[in-house]
């Protein structure tokens, strides 16, 4: 028993009787349950395939590919298994090369730009390396045989000896299967009408079902341009179910056409194959367009089948080919074959859109009415229904009428923006006010029934029965409407008026019996609004203490650069990660910082700010980190530092790009660690608080400058926000105008309650250096010097008519902005700086800092007076 075994390993048994059994083999599934199953143990391989090789073209192409132990999909498997190739591909022109058998490496192939796509394919399901065997009969080669393993070094040099010693059996082999298959070719077919009949039973859409027919179908045989239809249409819908003619419109009218539908189809419901019509023996007017414009009528033809199990409605298959003589009787078969299987896939799609279609108006009912449970007044009820409209292709325009209080006439109660634009239009401004008796025949109808009626205007203007609005409707080029009762109960409300010329009355019906539930509530709603706005002046006071304590309130605006600010902050607000706000001086970036941090988790902890630009150089550190007694001269006590007083909240540090080097490297270690030592200390303090930077510095530039630390930059900089200068969003500035007034015209004895239009203009005109600061100042400012409840002048610095509206004379850049923005606070305050009424408390600014900020803008006692 041992001695056989030796005697099979060492192939003086087992490559005999291997090419015995080759030799008898006679399609290929049998040489691919004998290959398999004799060389499975003897290497490590996963699947195997052949190719075989057409010298005529010069091209190869699969003989098989075992797809049974792999997990490729079915479409992946057709694509793999219906591909002509050149020779000259890597790989296989090294194969034709070749007398025996060699082992490649996948990877090392794939860095060809030539290498054919199949080889990726294997690759991205885990090959990395195949056995090549070329297969030759009198050396010439047939084929090439594959073998794959997911390992390196998986073929040994026996088994490449026995791939060789059989080789010239298997090119034998599939020379013969191939010239059977010529002979009698109908187990291969079958085996492709079989995949191709799965690939449609997969079919859901009409999208799955274009992919397939041009991408699948095409590779069994040719054609051009496709086109499923329904035959027989009574009316004048749509009738082109699926077709790849979108770039050839002229088609789709010829389809369309009942006349030409009548001709070409009499001949295919009259042959019991799929019809084939030459375009020399038919008369070209009832030719398919795109043919036409092409120019190939006398070399073109097209194939026609009517396609069984189609449901209620019948529906055709037609083929079209640029070249006379495309379709032979093996494809006519081919067709047929396929007809019920496509007619299958027809009813299938059409069932999923009506299921579709039923779900679609289930969400929309259901969207419909948590809109409607929100509505308060008509605004709000135009635009809930204007939304649902909108995903209603059925619906055009809407009007709502609703019936007076002296039941006797109605009056105009909403309409869409449609109608409002038309009214504008036409100048039929008349119809909003007008008032119509009810008893008219059409309004008395509608309202004494339950149900939808649908009315074709022109009919009754011809009869001369239509009312005035009728006429109205007709200006606006609507040929019916559709008229539903509203009512809640036995009350009658109104009628709901819509514009459709194929209208879904069930949705209709459906809706309707919610708008009128939310009409009948709109009155009572508007005395809860009315409730609401007492409620908000009694809270007035509360809001204003809420929003001074929580500054994130005071972002005001509502601009696009705003909105994507809150955007970011929404994003990044749940999350632990360091924020890196960034904008110029007075935009804000305080007010960003506290609203992520109260939007936060953490929003119950404090958010502990730091001003690294305030504090001198010598304190920077003891303030961030805190010190131990004893630490340095004065340190009579130990103190904590702002990281340990924000632990589990959150550290503001704005002006970080003040920061010295020698407070950076701390810094750094402090948010790489999340541990920091006291001045003084050595135990190591471990914190958990969420940082957020502001700077009105370019970092990059700091960077490149030497003066900010790249590695502390990337550090913050991991989810930059910019906040956008005053400048880049005007459309707030009244907004911000208002809201200021409100706050600093509280306490004055004449209380400022507006703004005047040229104010207004002067004020989106200006350029703000100062940005949103700038104009807080300026409008406590003019607040202060205004007698008069209308805010008519604001106190902008001078502007030269040269430089242009809004370019500030004798000021070029910040810094003077600022520097004249404090003298003037300085002479209202008479010079005083700290303390009740000082400087320093207009400005809101520690005592220290403006002394700090006078010394370098170089402003004295001189400048004052």
């Amino acid at each position: 028993m041992e001695k056989e075994k030796n005697e099979i390993a060492n192939g003086h048994l087992f490559i005999p009787e291997l090419r015995k059994a080759i030799a008898n083999v006679r399609d290929r599934n049998e040489l691919w349950k004998l290959l398999s199953g004799a060389l499975q143990g003897l290497a490590d391989f996963k699947n195997f395939h052949i190719h075989s090789v057409d010298h005529h073209t010069n091209t190869y192409f699969p003989f098989f590919i075992e797809n049974r132990s792999s997990p490729r999909n079915l479409s992946e498997f057709r694509a793999l298994s219906n591909t002509r190739s050149p020779l000259d591909d890597v790989i296989v022109c090294d194969a034709v090369r070749s007398d025996k058998s060699f082992v490649i490496t996948l990877a090392e192939v794939l860095e060809v730009k030539s290498a054919p796509f199949w080889i990726s394919v294997n690759y991205d399901y885990g090959i990395r390396e195949a056995l090549v065997t070329p297969l030759r009969i009198k050396k010439e080669i047939v084929g090439i045989c594959y073998f794959w393993s997911a390992k390196n070094e998986a073929f040994g040099k026996r088994f490449m000896e026995i791939m060789d010693g059989i080789s010239t059996e298997i090119a034998y082999a599939v020379s013969n299967t191939i010239i059977r298959e010529i002979v009698n070719p109908s187990g291969w077919i079958n085996e492709l009408l079989l995949s191709f009949s799965h690939q449609l039973s997969e079919v859901r859409t009409r999208a799955d079902l274009d992919l397939v027919l041009k991408r699948e179908l095409k590779k069994l045989f040719h054609f051009d341009e496709y086109l499923v239809t329904a035959i027989d249409v009574k009316t004048k819908d749509d009738c082109v179910f699926a077709t790849s003619l979108t770039s050839h419109p002229d088609v789709l009218d010829w389809v369309r056409s009942s006349k030409s539908g009548k001709l070409i189809w009499q001949h295919a419901a009259d042959s019991a194959v799929p019809f084939i019509i030459n375009l020399e023996d038919l008369d070209f007017r009832c030719a398919p367009p795109c043919l036409a414009d092409i120019e190939v009528e006398n070399a073109g033809e097209i194939m026609l089948a009517i396609l069984p199990e189609a449901g209620k409605g019948r529906f055709g298959l037609i083929l079209t080919s640029y070249k006379k003589n495309s379709f032979d009787p093996a494809d006519r078969h081919f067709v047929q074959c396929i007809s019920r299987h496509l007619g299958t896939a027809v009813v299938n799609i059409l069932v999923n859109e009506e299921l579709e279609h039923k779900e679609k108006h289930k969400s929309l009912l259901l969207s419909f009415s948590h809109d409607i449970a929100a509505v308060r007044n008509k605004q709000d009820l135009t635009t809930a229904i204007e939304k649902a409209v909108s995903q209603l292709s059925t619906i055009s325009r809407f009007v709502i009428r609703s019936i007076n209080e002296d039941e006797k006439t109605m009056s105009l109660f909403l309409y869409d923006s449609h109608v409002r634009r038309a009214i504008e239009e036409l100048g039929h401004h008349f119809v909003l006010d007008a008032v119509y008796p009810i008893e008219d025949g059409i309004s008395d109808a509608v309202l004494e029934g339950n149900e939808t009626i649908v009315y074709v205007l022109q009919d009754w203007i011809d009869a001369g029965k239509a009312p005035s609005y009728f006429h109205f409707w007709r200006s606006m080029d609507v040929d019916k409407c559709v008229a539903t009762p509203l009512k809640t109960g036995t009350r009658k409300l109104g009628i709901f008026w819509v514009d459709s010329d194929e209208p879904d009355v069930d949705m209709i019906d459906s809706m309707c019996a919610q708008i009128s539930i939310a009409m009948s509530n709109i009155i009572a709603n508007e005395h809860l609004l009315k409730y609401k706005q007492r409620l908000e002046i009694e809270n007035e006071h509360l809001q204003e203490q809420i929003r001074s304590i929580y500054n994130f309130s005071d972002i005001i605006g509502t601009s696009t650069p705003m909105q994507r600010v809150y955007q970011l902050m929404s994003l990044v607000a749940h999350s632990n990660a360091t924020v890196l706000i960034l904008g110029e001086t007075g935009t804000g970036k305080e007010l960003i910082a506290r609203g992520i941090h109260e939007s936060s988790p953490r929003k119950n902890k404090l958010m502990v700010k730091v001003n690294c630009a305030a504090l001198p150089v010598t304190l920077i550190e003891s303030e961030l980190f805190g010190y131990e007694r004893g630490a340095f001269t004065g340190a009579f006590e130990r103190r904590i530092g702002k990281f340990e007083l924000a632990q589990n909240g959150t550290l503001f540090l704005d002006e970080v790009g003040e920061l010295p080097l020698e407070v950076q490297v701390k810094l750094l270690r402090v948010l790489q660690e999340r541990e920091f030592e006291r001045l003084g200390g050595k135990a190591s303090i471990k914190v958990d608080v969420r940082i957020i930077a502001a700077t009105n510095r370019n970092l990059l530039t700091e960077v490149a400058e030497g003066r900010f630390r790249p590695d502390l930059y990337y550090r913050l900089n991991v989810f930059p926000i910019v906040v956008p200068p005053l400048r880049e969003r005007r459309e707030d500035i009244p907004y911000l105008a208002h809201y200021f007034l409100g706050r600093y015209s509280k306490n004055q004895l004449c209380k400022v309650t507006g703004i005047s239009a040229g104010a207004m203009s002067e004020l989106k005109a200006y350029n703000w250096p100062g940005n949103v600061r700038e104009l807080e100042h300026m409008i406590e400012r003019s607040v202060l010097l205004s007698d008069s409840k209308i805010l008519t002048q604001i106190y902008l610095p001078e502007v030269n008519d040269q430089d242009g509206a809004g370019s500030a004379t004798a000021i070029t850049n910040l810094a003077g902005v600022e520097k004249q923005h404090i003298i003037g606070v300085l002479r209202r305050c008479g010079g005083k700086i700290s303390g009740k009424g000082g400087a320093a408390e207009l400005l809101k600014l520690p005592p220290s800092t403006l002394n700090s900020k006078m010394r370098k803008l170089g402003i004295g006692k001189n400048s004052i007076e």
